[in-house]
């Protein structure tokens, strides 16, 4: 069994240089505390978690995280430089079975279409997730084949 969640990063401040450093803004603490509270109620299984290393990322990921029991974390800028088609290549060669992934747009919403088959638009603090029942390996995973569960 595989699952993968793929989370973009809660709403974050106005724009300034560098990128990188834009910190949450008081309606993304608002939305990431909202989307953790779905995540406690879901009872979602224990995974790994692969966060970008911008500041928004990390944020997010603190409070989604924040009481729950998890296998580690992947700080990386990898996540903020990679192209869509470059994060479903990477996810492909995780040793986890549970992915936990906090990143960015337009390279998130090409990861849930591409595994789920259609097209899907991430806003800001939404997750999809995407369940594989019978698969083993990642490297079993096709375009298309996942059962989608959208979380927000």
């Amino acid at each position: 069994m595989k699952d993968l969640f793929l989370i973009r990063h809660a709403h974050a401040g106005p724009y300034m240089l560098p990128d990188e450093g834009r910190n949450l803004s008081i309606r993304g603490i608002e939305e990431a505390q909202e989307l953790r509270e779905i995540f406690l109620k879901s009872n979602f299984p224990v995974g790994f978690w692969y966060i970008s290393f911008t500041n928004r990322t990390k944020e997010t990921a603190a409070i989604l995280m924040e009481n729950t029991a998890n296998l580690g974390e992947s700080r990386d800028d990898y996540w903020y430089h990679a192209t869509g088609p470059e994060y479903v290549e990477k996810i492909g060669t995780s040793d986890h079975s549970v992915i936990y992934l906090v990143a960015h747009n337009p390279s998130i919403s090409y990861a849930a279409s591409y595994f789920s088959g259609e097209m899907i638009q991430m806003e800001t603090s939404s997750c999809v997730h995407l369940h594989w029942p019978k698969a083993n390996s990642w490297d079993e995973i096709s375009q298309g084949s996942a059962i989608v569960n959208k979380i927000n």
